[in-house]
């Protein structure tokens, strides 16, 4: 069973969830903070299963773990002593397109 939130939420509560849950965000429109997303365990998937229902219903693709968002917001949260919710996602969008952290010096 997965979870409907915005990314907003997920950025911010990231330790929160549960580490092996995966983020899956809309393949067709442009990400914001404010941008729906699906929180779904790929374990609990039916072996003639792919992606959740409630993804492929809603033209969600896989982006990352939450265990990568965690690791994301921890690192930026390093590097910031005010990190900005701004400053999240620019972290979470820039690791999304370089597989790399993001360095705000």
């Amino acid at each position: 069973m997965g979870k409907l939130i915005e990314l907003r939420n997920v950025l911010l509560n990231a330790m929160d969830f549960n580490w092996d849950d995966s983020l899956f965000l809309s393949s067709k429109e442009e990400w914001s903070l404010s941008s729906k997303c699906y929180l779904y365990n790929l374990d609990d998937l039916e072996d003639d299963e792919e992606a959740p229902k409630v993804a492929l219903d809603n033209d969600f693709k896989y982006v990352l773990s939450i265990a990568d968002v965690q690791d994301i917001v921890d690192n930026a949260q390093q590097q910031l002593i005010e990190c900005s919710e701004l400053d999240l996602f620019d972290a979470f969008y820039y690791y999304f397109k370089n597989d790399a952290f993001i360095s705000f010096t």
